[in-house]
């Protein structure tokens, strides 16, 4: 079981940050062991182009399958599309180093490449990290954020796939602790909806077990920041310094962990599987999403990078 304090490090830009410091001291690492001496810069980022057109290849399988089973949509090719940026990235860093070396803007565009390299490196291993983690059985509430229902106003099997496992989650609990969990399905009725993502959750969970009692729905929300805003105000009106869970789809924990952490709600993430070539392209789209979270973060960063870059010139 992770603690309290490196789970909240797992759902920040810090912990993401430290997990890509591990991967930098790895790749030095073992070039000390092979070389006995540390990568220079221009070695960093051909090391980081390496890794960048290793996982864009994956990504191009895991596509073209996606493609195949899902068929042609714009948002399918965001995991190639994210894949094809960071190598023509690192390779555009990597050219300027050569044709204007020791040059001021050159080094700091290599610098502010390897900061994304660094970043992007843990935000994978950290989304890997949240979709395996395991909340601890001693929950109040378990979370459930809405995504597109039927016309029939079914659950689809990405919203069944979530749902399901909360069910899962609140059955082991109650077995192993006798602690009964409350759900919250969140969602509000999009356009093209006969009724809210949180009404066919709560239909749902009770034609599966739950009693009315231990439901309560939140119907207004339109995306995951308000899914777990809203859920939040239910649950401080419920029952104040509840422990909580939120059961999303494994891509979506990270950054569902983020926004959590971002609005005060201490709650650990739990991940329902989906089909192997889902995931890719999913947390693409994630990964896109938590850069944009953390302006000053960048800012910072960008500092830091120019004044390094005058120090190198």
């Amino acid at each position: 079981m992770i603690p309290r304090a490196k789970i909240k490090l797992m759902y920040s830009p810090v912990g993401c940050l430290a997990a890509g410091g591990l991967v930098f001291m790895l790749m030095q690492g073992l070039s000390f062991l092979f070389t006995g001496k540390p990568l220079s810069l221009r070695g960093v980022l051909l090391t980081y182009l390496i890794l960048s057109a290793a996982l864009t290849a994956f990504l191009a399988v895991s596509g073209v399958s996606l493609l195949r089973h899902e068929g042609f949509q714009m948002r399918n090719l965001a995991g190639v599309a994210l894949g094809g940026g960071w190598v023509a990235g690192n390779g555009l860093c990597l050219a300027l180093l050569h044709l204007a070396s020791g040059r001021m803007i050159s080094l700091l565009l290599a610098l502010l490449g390897v900061y994304f390299d660094y970043l992007l490196t843990g935000i994978l291993l950290m989304g890997l990290l949240a979709a395996k983690h395991k909340p601890a059985y001693d929950k109040d509430f378990a979370i459930i954020p809405g995504c597109s229902i039927s016309k029939q106003g079914g659950l689809l099997p990405l919203l069944k796939g979530r749902t399901n496992r909360a069910i899962r989650f609140a059955w082991d609990q109650e077995l192993a602790t006798g602690k009964p969990v409350h759900y919250i399905p969140t969602g509000g009725q999009g356009p093209d909806e006969i009724m809210s993502e949180g009404s066919a959750m709560e239909f749902y969970l009770l034609s599966h077990g739950a009693e009315q009692y231990e439901v309560t729905p939140e119907k207004a929300s339109t995306n995951t920041y308000e899914n777990l805003l809203y859920s939040k105000k239910l649950i401080d009106e419920i029952k104040p310094g509840a422990k909580v869970c939120f059961v999303t789809t494994n891509y979506h924990v990270l950054r569902s962990g983020m926004l959590s952490r971002k609005l005060g709600l201490d709650a650990e993430g739990l991940a329902s599987d989906t089909k192997w070539y889902f995931w890719p392209n999913g947390f693409a789209r994630e990964v896109v999403a938590i850069l944009t979270m953390f302006p000053r973060q960048h800012l910072l960063a960008v500092g830091v990078c120019f004044l390094s870059a005058l120090l190198l010139e």
